[in-house]
C-alpha cells in the first residue's frame, strides 16, 4: 500500500473557529481526505461546522478531539508540520507541490499513519511543535505575504497532493483525450479545400497562395483540430461556395 491508498490525517492544533474546521472539513471532501483531529478546539461542536463544511457532513461525524497534540500524535509514524515561519529548521522542507512527489519516498515503506499538523490561526505551530515532525510543508506566497487563513492553507496543500497523485477529476474538455485527432491527411485535404474557397472567393490574389496558405496552415496545425472540427470548417467552406454561387447567379442581368 503507497502514501497514496493510505493518506495522511488532517491534525488542527488548537483551532480557534468553527468556522474554519467547518471550511477545512469542505475541502477534504473536496480533494479525497477522509481523515481529521482537532486539538483542543476553541469551538467544538458548533452549529458553524456544519454550515461551512457544507457536503462534508460525513466527514464531521468522524472527527476525532484530543485534549494534547501529544495524544492526537500518538499513533502517527511520519509527521509533516505545516509553518510560513523561518526558524532555522533542521528538517527537510517542501512545498506542497514538492511534498506530493516526495512524500512516497520520504515515509517508511511500509503502510504507516501519516499526518499534516496545522497550528492555530493566529500563531501557527510552535517551535517545540515543529521539531516532532520528519518534514516541513511551507507555501510559497507573493512577496513574502506569508500569512493564510487556516482553511485556505488546509485547501492548497490538499489541491497540490491530489494533483500531484493524479487524483483530480475536471470537467474541463480535452481534444487530445476525448477525441480523435485530425489525421495529416485530413488536414491536407481541409487545406487543398481552403485554398480552392478562397481563390473562388478572390480572397487569395493570384500569386498570393504560397504565402498565404503557408500562415493559415500555421495557424490551423498550431489548433491541434481533431477529426469533428475539420469536418465542420470544410462545411463552412462549401456554404461559403454555394452562397458565392447564389450570389453571382443573383448579379447576372435577366
Amino acid at each position: 500500500m503507497s502514501v497514496m491508498d493510505n493518506k495522511p490525517v488532517i491534525i488542527l492544533d488548537r483551532p480557534a473557529h468553527a468556522g474554519n474546521i467547518g471550511a477545512v472539513l469542505r475541502a477534504m471532501y473536496n480533494m479525497g481526505f477522509q481523515q481529521l483531529r482537532l486539538v483542543a478546539p476553541r469551538q467544538f461542536p458548533h452549529p458553524e461546522v456544519a454550515d461551512y463544511a457544507v457536503h462534508a457532513l460525513d466527514l464531521l461525524e468522524r472527527v476525532e478531539v484530543f485534549a494534547t497534540l501529544d495524544e492526537a500524535l500518538a499513533d502517527v509514524e511520519f509527521l509533516v508540520a505545516t509553518t510560513n515561519r523561518p526558524r532555522g529548521h533542521r528538517q527537510r522542507s517542501f512545498t506542497p507541490r514538492q511534498l506530493a512527489a516526495g512524500l512516497p519516498e520520504l515515509s517508511p515503506a511500509s503502510p504507516v499513519v501519516t499526518a499534516l499538523l496545522f497550528g492555530t490561526e493566529r500563531s501557527g505551530l510552535e517551535t517545540v511543535d515543529i521539531l516532532r515532525a520528519h518534514a516541513i510543508c511551507h507555501i510559497p506566497t507573493w512577496d513574502g505575504q506569508s500569512s493564510l487563513n487556516l482553511s485556505h492553507a488546509v485547501l492548497v496543500v490538499l489541491y497540490e497532493l491530489m494533483l500531484g497523485w493524479q487524483e483530480g477529476k475536471t470537467f474541463a474538455f480535452d481534444p487530445l483525450t476525448e477525441d480523435k485527432p485530425a489525421t495529416v491527411g485530413d488536414m491536407e485535404r481541409l487545406f487543398v479545400h481552403m485554398q480552392e474557397t478562397l481563390a473562388a472567393i478572390d480572397f487569395i490574389k493570384q500569386g498570393q497562395e504560397k504565402h498565404m496558405m503557408a500562415s493559415l496552415r500555421t495557424l490551423f496545425n498550431r489548433a491541434a483540430l481533431d477529426r469533428r472540427e475539420v469536418s465542420i470548417l470544410r462545411g463552412i467552406l462549401n456554404e461559403v461556395i454555394d452562397s458565392h454561387r447564389r450570389g453571382l447567379k443573383h448579379a447576372l442581368p435577366d
